[in-house]
């Protein structure tokens, strides 16, 4: 395992006031405040500096991943190994860098064509976390469990075969599960990075609109998600998926639709794996235990 943990998205939003209000009033992200020459807006929900950065633009959709990597020499194995393969990296300069909170980073497409930022050396925010909401905290890491990411995403990838080997070849994930799906027939691969989080990113292998099938957050209690779901249905965005309980990561949870059309999954009782060594990776055909009750056009979400 090299890869430490998926630490932020980039997503391109055609009205990004309403995409950070979504943010802050239903989510209880926190506003970073942050300067950009861009017009770019930031989301926190801990101490580091974003999690979620919202450009303005033409389309709805995600942009980059960026994965995390605990020290220069570990980021650095990833890339030769990236090179070796023959995939194009593209290195990110001292001002994009900077742009990100990162002391370096490259780009990287993987084979669906998901870009990826690899990056080490995030610098932290230890401005005090407040939640417009008054969530406490979110569910990102703690001094046991070490860094958790953000949540974790599920992004498109059609040709799953060889986009699997990359992220587990390459990239170093481990794949955790793998869920089949009937309606429609289709396949999502989970894979873990080298943190606790049962999963961190999964592949769906259908193509997405936006790019991304879904992101999750997480909060502490029952409580917090279900005041989210109130403040959800009470501002009008559509849910998408009634409380429920997935079978994989035990999270409790339900869905929601950002404006522009991102699903959020919002959450809590997430499984961690505290010795992965010990892990047997499981193959699913039900995707919840219980609940979910997807209202989707067309399409049962997963997991």
């Amino acid at each position: 395992m090299t890869v430490a943990a998926i630490g932020y998205l980039r997503i391109e939003s055609t009205d990004s006031t309403a995409m950070m209000a979504f943010g802050t009033d239903i989510l209880g992200l926190m506003d970073a405040a942050r300067e950009d020459a861009r017009g770019a807006r930031f989301l926190r929900m801990d101490d580091h500096p974003f999690r979620f950065m919202v450009e303005p633009g033409t389309q709805d959709r995600l942009l980059a991943v960026g994965l995390e990597f605990r020290c220069v020499a570990q980021w650095q194995a990833s890339c030769d190994r990236l090179a070796a393969a023959g995939h194009e990296l593209s290195g990110g300069s001292e001002a994009e860098a900077a742009r990100r909170c990162v002391s370096g980073f490259v780009s990287v497409r993987d084979p669906a064509g998901n870009i990826l930022e690899l990056y080490h050396g995030r610098k932290l925010d230890y401005t005090p976390f407040n939640s417009p909401v008054g969530i406490p905290r979110f569910v990102t890491g703690a001094s046991r469990s070490g860094e958790l990411g953000f949540g974790h995403a599920v992004i498109p990838a059609p040709d799953i075969e060889p986009t699997t080997s990359f992220y587990t070849d390459l990239i170093g994930f481990g794949v955790c599960d793998v869920l089949h799906l009937q309606t429609p027939p289709s396949r999502v691969v989970f894979m873990h990075a080298d943190n606790p989080r049962q999963h961190s990113l999964a592949l769906y292998d259908q193509p997405h609109p936006v790019g991304v099938v879904h992101v999750m957050v997480e909060v502490d209690t029952l409580d917090q998600v279900g005041l989210a779901l109130d403040r959800a249905k009470r501002a009008g965005h559509p849910v998408i998926a009634s409380l429920g309980r997935h079978v994989n990561d035990n999270m409790c949870s339900f869905y929601v639709l950002a404006p522009g059309g991102i699903a959020f999954e919002y959450g809590c009782d997430g499984l961690l794996v505290q010795d992965w060594a010990r892990y047997t990776p499981t193959v699913s055909t039900e995707g919840d235990l219980w609940g979910h009750e997807y209202n989707f056009p067309g399409v049962n979400e997963p997991n």
